[in-house]
């Protein structure tokens, strides 16, 4: 087949599989994910690893440079890992327990290398860590900890491994560009755009000594090139013309315009609702509390979250194929088993005092079966029960409610109907939204639409991701769209939630991660760290642990902490014109979500079309 000739690489197209890098990377030639800035989507996956990965979709627990799964002692002061003796960094040095030391060790010692928190985490639980044979490992904990092993489980990531043998010459590790890696995994990056639009990656010649060809057998493409051609639209048109073999979300027109436009191209299901379901995560709007401070009033949050329609939202700005939840943890099957299940009658007689002595009830519970009827009437076949396939209840569309509470706290409005805020100032609500995130733009859209027809002035601002991330770390947001994890795809909450104790709470101005927490919200809650305490000392899959969970989840959805709308579809499509293999409803090996660290098994799988 003749090489398209919107590519910016002179590879042969078959052998050249062409992803969706979903953003422009702002740094470019530096490959040291130890520090803050490297931006590492779909990168980790191509070349970075960590002891054990976590499928979002099959559940499995893969043994990356693990060969087994962590061993604890009796009170979970120590944690035994084995490793694999067949894999090989790419300059043919064997990976040994030594490179896991040392990164333990360099990360412990060296708080320049700050990103994910892991230098402070491992400050915090690790004692000791000791080689115990050329190819086993213990660490020696601080206090008990039954899920320590989670820094080291790629949901997202993992602590990825260093080449001992590489970063032990290198003077300044805060500095080094890491250019070009040493890598364990099957990729290395070897041309990339300077602008950070396109990057190319090779295969390794000993393509089976890396964890994924070890795992799946198969070599993969030769090539992966990685390719930001921005919005929806710019997406579909390069599908159609076979300049895109995959990409990683599209709003719902573009990819129905991909159906229509390239007969070889699909999604995780062949018919509706056609999007993957199955990401561990949700979709929410978030406030900083040290911002404006009427967003720190949890009145004003709820008020918000009654001016919504959440059926309109979910129909037609999301096009019908999202699960909706009020909850901050996706109605997967298994977590609505945990969660939304035991917590439905909560909800239905969950009460908030409009003023004036009224207690109103807001959960609305017929959410699903409405947009199932709107679904019917589009034509489409439902296949489940509309709670199976569009998700939970949700809040009801009472702008009247959203009313009381405002006026409960001194707002009122002007002579055309818009708001005061209570100091007699217009109110203004700025909202922040990356157009990359279709379904969070979107439902910025549908919140902007609906906020406005309330009286309130919207100013809806869509920036690039560095631009939005920066603002996040120094807190320059009054509302924003950000995507969370509050529970692993087990259920367990801790190891995605703990960033929000107040030990990691740092205030707006300064850099939200420097604790090592996630919290750039600005949530100080005393309560919130006295049940992540509680959490952090019992076992993860013990029904004592779920129970602390929804205890919490109540908390934090009566204090309106976010306005949590969906969860997580990705029209994650792919174009079977050149490579087949990727996984699919009908054949689930692995998840299809390619741009996390674990995304490397879904590439490995890929072979030629016939």
């Amino acid at each position: 087949m003749a090489q398209p000739s919107g590519l910016p690489v002179d590879v042969p197209r078959e052998q050249l599989f062409v992803s969706d890098q979903i953003l422009r990377y702002n740094v470019v030639g530096n490959y040291n994910f130890w520090v803050q800035g490297p931006q590492n989507p779909t990168r980790h996956a191509m070349f970075l690893e960590t002891l054990w990965v976590r499928d979002q979709e099959t559940g499995e627990l893969i043994n990356d440079v693990a060969s087994s799964p962590p061993q604890y002692n009796d009170d979970y002061t120590q944690m035994s890992v084995d490793l694999r003796d067949d894999i090989y960094w790419s300059d043919g040095v064997q990976f040994t327990a030594d490179d896991l030391v040392y990164t333990v060790q360099t990360l412990m010692d060296s708080p320049e290398l700050g990103a994910n928190g892991w230098h402070t985490q491992l400050n915090q639980f690790v004692e000791s860590v000791e080689k115990t044979g050329d190819h086993s490992v213990t660490f020696t904990l601080s206090e008990p900890n039954a899920r320590f092993h989670s820094m080291f489980e790629a949901r997202w990531n993992g602590v990825y491994m260093m080449p001992k043998h590489v970063f032990e010459t290198v003077e300044d590790l805060a500095t080094f560009t890491n250019n070009p890696p040493v890598v364990l995994g099957s990729y290395i990056p070897v041309q990339a755009d300077p602008n950070g639009f396109w990057e190319l990656y090779q295969r390794r010649e000993d393509w089976e000594r890396s964890p994924a060809g070890v795992q799946t057998g198969n070599a993969g493409p030769e090539n992966i090139l990685s390719i930001f051609y921005g919005d929806s639209t710019r997406k579909a048109i390069a599908m159609s013309r076979g300049e895109l073999d995959v990409y990683f979300d599209a709003d719902f027109e573009a990819f129905q315009t991909t159906l229509d436009t390239t007969s070889t191209a699909r999604s995780w299901y062949q018919e509706f609702p056609w999007a993957y379901p199955n990401e561990v995560s949700s979709r929410q709007f978030v406030f900083n509390m040290e911002g404006d401070p009427i967003y720190a009033n949890k009145d004003v949050r709820w008020a918000l979250a009654l001016a919504l329609d959440i059926v309109e939202l979910q129909t037609e700005y999301i096009g019908g194929v999202v699960k909706v939840t009020p909850l901050p943890v996706p109605p997967t099957t298994e977590l609505m088993r945990l969660y939304h299940d035991p917590l439905e009658e909560w909800l239905v007689n969950l009460e908030i005092d409009l003023g004036e002595g009224e207690m109103y009830k807001p959960y609305d519970p017929t959410v699903p079966d409405r947009i199932a009827e709107w679904a019917a009437g589009q034509g489409y076949e439902v296949p489940g029960t509309p709670r199976e396939v569009f998700g939970t209840g949700w809040w009801k569309f009472d702008p009247e409610a959203a009313e009381a509470l405002l006026l409960k706290n001194g707002f009122t409005r002007d002579g055309s109907g818009q708001w005061l805020k209570p100091d007699g100032q217009p109110w203004v609500l700025s909202l922040q939204s990356p157009p990359d995130e279709n379904d969070a733009f979107r439902m910025s859209n549908a919140a902007a639409d609906m906020w406005s027809d309330f009286g309130i002035q919207v100013d809806l601002q869509g920036p690039e991701r560095a631009v939005w991330d920066q603002n996040h770390i120094e807190g320059q947001f009054q509302v924003s769209t950000p995507w969370y994890s509050f529970a692993l795809a087990s259920g367990d909450a801790w190891p995605e939630i703990r960033g929000w104790h107040p030990e990691f709470y740092v205030p707006v101005g300064e850099d939200y991660r420097s604790k090592g927490g996630g919290n750039f919200q600005r949530i100080n809650d005393p309560r919130i760290g006295e049940m992540l305490d509680a959490m952090q000392a019992v076992e993860p899959g013990s029904e004592e642990n779920f129970e602390l969970v929804r205890e919490y989840l109540k908390y934090w959805t009566e204090e309106m902490y976010f306005i949590t709308t969906i969860s997580f579809k990705k029209f994650v499509t792919w174009d079977e014109r050149y490579w087949t293999g990727f996984p699919t409803a009908e054949s689930p090996d692995y998840m299809p979500l390619y741009w996390f660290q674990g995304g490397k098994y879904a590439f490995q799988s890929l072979r030629p079309a016939e």
